[in-house]
């Protein structure tokens, strides 16, 4: 019996079983596979891409992506408006009119009047919520039945008033309360743009990966099909000396068949995964993206190294960094805004007015011009005004809805820091015990690789069947896609616990 088995052992070694002794090791080499030749007949290009040339590429071609990219500039034309309510703004005006009055009395005549007058000026809102004008309005005026009035008269006018409240209305925070919202919302739309960046980074890297195991386990398919593929053959060989009955050959088609099917799917798969990858790298614009095949070349396979990771530094660098949270805080600071807008409303109004003017009246212009320059004719005027809502329930009831909004978007933080700290943890853990599964992972395959082997020699010299061996096969099957599994959960967990503390980013 010892001499039969080293016997079979050596045909075993020179057959297509070679492949098969391979598969102790966490991923054999990869081979051209049937994506490939099939590319390569077709004369299709084959695209080596590494993690970091997918994540390079996506962070620059992926279409979402680039369609976020706006939000942030739409944000900056909602500040340039809001910023513009404090612009000056220079207005003209002119006005022509004719009347005629009928006589009373005698002391009242007919009297029919030309009147071309108009009004050249500045005014501008401040910062403080003051209301500044300055202007010049010159007239000319011709009269005529009326011995008591010139003829033609010119009158002249510079005047400037300023509205300041001092209240309700009044001072800087209250002013620039539109101003400083857009400044937060152009802040937050850059926050959420950025967490759009991450959450299209962490899908790539889901897809990238996807592909790879794809790829991978496209071996795993295939190096299945070629122990039942050499089963069959052992098969026909022992039909041949008479040793089986033909009929035991239809249990090893059967076997061929199903693993056939298997290595369909799994190009099939490949193909789904490569296009899923593409949509996220590529604008698709090059009708030719589609007909390149994309082959991962970064590897799959990982020995995790046995670290202890402390979660709270992580957390601690999480809440620091993750673009989500500062958004929160961004709309916790317009909410803040909102409140101290809302309770400003709730004054009284108390104003400070005040005027100034320099008429003139004359003949001619010129003298008009002269008289109101050097303000010969001076006018001033100060005064304060005061208003009392009474009730005010509107305003009162805008404070309350900006307090609750504000508690609402505190509360919202707090939530959303407890979630990310799960998130942060969760991710740590799966990383552990993915390492634990990987090197589980490897000992199972090495032992199911033992058994297959073994079970094949048995089979050489009649201490097996041909169902024991497609089971050693099946398990050793299910043993390397577990491991690839486990070997493509870990890549993604390495990048979600990145993308858990904000830091998911890509290459320069």
């Amino acid at each position: 019996m010892g001499a039969a088995q080293l016997v079979a052992a050596a045909v075993l070694a020179a057959g297509p079983l070679a492949a098969a002794r391979q598969a102790g090791a966490a991923v054999p080499q990869e081979p051209p596979n049937a994506i490939d030749q099939e590319a390569e007949a077709r004369g299709q290009a084959v695209r080596l891409l590494s993690i970091e040339d997918a994540l390079r590429i996506g962070r620059s071609g992926n279409v979402p992506l680039r369609a976020a990219e706006l939000l942030p500039e739409q944000a900056r034309t909602d500040l340039l408006f809001a910023e513009a309510a404090f612009a000056p703004e220079l207005y003209v005006n002119g006005n022509y009119s004719d009347s005629r009055a009928p006589q009373r009395n005698a002391f009242q005549p007919s009297v029919q009047r030309t009147t071309i007058d108009g009004a050249m000026g500045w005014r501008q809102r401040t910062i403080t919520g003051g209301a500044f004008d300055l202007a010049f309005r010159p007239a000319r005026i011709e009269a005529r039945g009326s011995p008591a009035f010139p003829a033609k008269l010119h009158t002249a006018e510079w005047g400037a008033t300023f509205r300041q409240p001092l209240l309700r209305g009044g001072w800087t925070e209250y002013n620039l309360a539109a101003s400083t919202s857009a400044q937060l919302g152009m802040v937050q739309a850059e926050q959420d743009f950025q967490r759009t960046v991450q959450d299209t980074l962490m899908r790539i890297v889901q897809a990238y990966w996807e592909l790879a195991f794809s790829r991978a386990n496209w071996r795993v398919v295939d190096a299945a099909l070629a122990v039942a593929q050499e089963q069959l053959r052992i098969t026909d060989e022992r039909i041949k000396v008479q040793a089986l009955a033909p009929r035991d050959r239809i249990a090893d088609e059967a076997e061929l068949a199903r693993r056939r099917e298997e290595r369909i799917a799994a190009e099939n798969d490949i193909r789904a995964r490569e296009d899923e990858l593409r949509r996220l790298l590529f604008d698709a614009t090059d009708p030719e993206l589609w007909r390149i095949n994309l082959r991962p070349s970064s590897e799959i396979a990982i020995e995790p190294k046995a670290e202890a990771r402390d979660f709270a530094p992580l957390v601690q660098i999480a809440v620091q960094k993750r673009p989500d949270l500062d958004s929160l805080r961004t709309q916790i600071s317009a909410a803040e805004v909102a409140l101290a807008q809302a309770q400003n409303e709730t004054l009284p109004r108390f104003d400070f007015v005040g005027g100034w003017s320099s008429d003139a009246a004359r003949t001619e212009f010129r003298d008009t011009w002269n008289d109101a320059i050097d303000n010969t004719y001076p006018d001033w005027n100060v005064g304060f005004e005061f208003a009392l809502p009474l009730g005010n329930r509107a305003a009162q009831a805008r404070q309350l809805r900006a307090m609750l909004d504000l508690e609402q978007r505190r509360r919202r933080l707090h939530a959303a820091v407890l979630d990310v700290t799960k998130e942060v943890r969760d991710a740590v853990r799966s990383l552990d015990s993915l390492a634990q599964s990987i090197a589980a992972g490897e000992v199972s395959v090495r032992l199911a690789t033992a058994n297959l082997e073994t079970e094949q020699v048995k089979l050489r010299v009649g201490a097996s069947t041909a169902f024991e061996v497609q089971r050693r096969n099946q398990e050793l099957r299910e043993a390397r896609t577990r491991l690839l599994r486990n070997q493509l959960d870990y890549r993604v967990a390495e990048s979600r616990l990145l993308h858990a503390q904000g830091l998911l980013a890509a290459p320069q």
